[in-house]
């Protein structure tokens, strides 16, 4: 398994009688995309701000590539970089000028910043805005433009907040795909409340409610450790066919779910396997003349998401 990159341990933090995060514990692992997701107000804010050095834990501690992060003692220079959600630029300004700043800041001579901005831009695919400015570009641009931004001088670690918010398809694809290209000694947090994103970028996530941390998995874990099939039938499950369900020794329940439109079936895991109880059931639906449109075996990342912050 590899080395954390980034540990939090025992962290809190409060506003007045508003408590934020309690005792936050969290490893990120070196290489690879992360997740950190979790409803509104479950502090994932904070504690962004907290592993910047924006903001001091009420207690606890921030090590990012082995070192304390506290206000006025940020991550060592070149470790560690966020993109907010809502990150602007100046709208006026060439776009270039602004990154070759942030890469002067970062501790660039002026000769290398100029490359590293050419290279950034090269890396998201758009080298031709180095003279354009913000208000000219349109949304998905000027996300991609805000990511080059995050990967000057190649951080260890890259925090990217709702990175793909509003976004249509194709540009979030785009964007998908410039992540996954990455270098793989990089490590990406992503949070998004999309969670198809997350399940389909992340190596691993953490979830968060009411500013803890109540789960941490490898997404293979999280989504295959399952022990339920669901279908997505046209119509609701007759109550004959609950009860022809129930009846297979193999099933230790069925039930609608109406909300999801999908027939859930939980599997005796001691008397078969959830992915030979998904074919024996398609042999089942089949012989039965039941119609479905698609099945899965495992809970994907939203459906887990509810139940572990209902």
């Amino acid at each position: 398994m590899a080395s954390a990159v980034l540990t939090v341990r025992g962290v809190s933090k409060a506003y007045g009688n508003i408590q934020a995060l309690t005792d936050v514990n969290l490893e990120v692992p070196s290489g690879g995309i992360f997740g950190i997701v979790g409803p509104n107000g479950a502090g994932k804010t904070t504690l962004f701000s907290i592993l910047c050095g924006f903001l001091g834990a009420d207690r606890g501690e921030v090590l990012v590539g082995g070192q304390a992060v506290r206000p006025n003692h940020p991550p060592p220079g070149g470790m560690l970089t966020i993109l907010p959600q809502d990150a602007k630029f100046l709208p006026s300004t060439p776009l270039g000028k602004q990154l070759k700043f942030y890469a002067e800041l970062a501790g660039m001579s002026a000769r290398d910043a100029e490359k590293e901005v050419h290279r950034v831009l090269e890396m998201v695919g758009l080298p031709e805005v180095y003279n354009r400015t913000g208000n000219t570009l349109s949304h998905g641009m000027y996300k991609r433009v805000g990511i080059a931004q995050a990967f000057i001088g190649n951080p260890r670690v890259i925090i990217l907040d709702e990175p793909t918010a509003g976004l249509d398809p194709h540009a979030a694809r785009e964007i998908h795909e410039q992540l996954r290209s990455m270098r793989a000694d990089q490590t990406v947090i992503v949070s998004s409340h999309n969670l198809s994103e997350i399940e389909d970028l992340c190596n691993a996530v953490a979830i968060l409610k009411q500013g803890s941390v109540v789960r941490v998995s490898t997404m293979d874990s999280l989504l295959q450790g399952a022990t339920e099939v669901s279908f997505r039938l046209p119509d609701p499950a007759a109550d004959d066919l609950l009860a022809a369900l129930n009846a297979l020794p193999y099933v230790a329940g069925a039930r609608w779910d109406k909300g999801a439109g999908r027939l859930r079936i939980d599997i005796d895991t001691s008397a078969l396997a959830a992915d030979e109880a998904g074919g024996e059931l398609v042999k089942f639906f089949v012989g039965r003349g039941v119609k479905f449109m698609d099945m899965q075996v495992g809970a994907n990342l939203e459906e887990r998401f509810i139940r572990e912050t209902r």
